[in-house]
């Protein structure tokens, strides 16, 4: 196998371990009764562990938070996973490619604000979001506003440069086949869009090889985001799989 580097390579904050140490900390201090949420608490009652749902990039946000605290959760529903196209094991003749590609990041961290300043509109975002949705209708006003909004928050370009350098961590297929995590106790279904240009099928397919992962599901004529796309075929299959956890 290849070898992971789990260090951002720029030390920063806004990585898969710090993400969900947050995800586990919101499970536990709202969304879980306080009674039943604690660490040390010595119930393993099934009603008070969470389903997880992620897509994309949040996909390895979970599965880290799984591995983390197992005893939080008792399933992972996942809706197109990331697979880190600029993390350095997946980058072509990485150690020639990963010094240029780590300039350019660095390049974007320290001077890149202008170019931020200059995509953070409107028109710009919603154009790019027709890239990775098949379905053209799903790209509202709505939508963009609440991608951009968080956009245009104090600090928010640090959080963007920091994760598009963040070229290290883990990695979904990984995270799934590492030792701690609870295949027995939480099971795994992926849903993906076939018009997803971010998201190889045949990768994507080859998840259901690993024993925690029950399904791997297409959906045809759908996206990036088929959760918003066309909820009308995820949430069944949503509502499925908490029927079977």
């Amino acid at each position: 196998g290849v070898e992971v580097d789990l260090l951002h390579p720029c030390e920063s904050p806004y990585n898969f371990f710090t993400w969900a140490e947050q995800v586990a900390d919101f499970t536990r201090d709202i969304i879980v009764p306080s009674s039943k949420s604690s660490s040390n608490s010595k119930s393993n009652d099934d009603s008070s562990k969470v389903t997880i749902v992620a897509n994309s990039i949040g996909t390895i946000t979970a599965f880290q938070s799984i591995l983390d605290n197992p005893s939080l959760y008792n399933g992972a529903f996942i809706v197109n996973p990331n697979f880190r196209e600029l993390h350095s094991a997946e980058v072509p003749f990485s150690n020639v490619a990963m010094p240029v590609i780590r300039k350019v990041q660095s390049l974007l961290r320290s001077k890149g604000q202008g170019l931020f300043d200059a995509l953070a509109k409107p028109a710009t975002v919603k154009q790019i979001l027709m890239e990775p949705y098949a379905v053209a209708e799903a790209v509202d006003d709505v939508l963009v506003d609440v991608l951009l909004t968080p956009l245009l928050t104090p600090g928010a370009s640090d959080v963007v440069f920091d994760t598009l350098s963040y070229s290290a961590g883990p990695l979904p297929e990984q995270q799934l086949r590492e030792e701690g995590f609870p295949k027995n106790d939480v099971p795994v279904w992926v849903c993906y869009g076939s018009s997803d240009p971010w998201t190889p099928p045949a990768r994507v397919e080859s998840l259901g090889d690993i024993d925690c992962v029950e399904r791997v599901i297409k959906l045809d004529g759908v996206g990036h985001c088929p959760h918003d796309e066309a909820p009308e075929l995820v949430n069944p299959l949503l509502l499925e799989f908490m029927e079977r956890i």
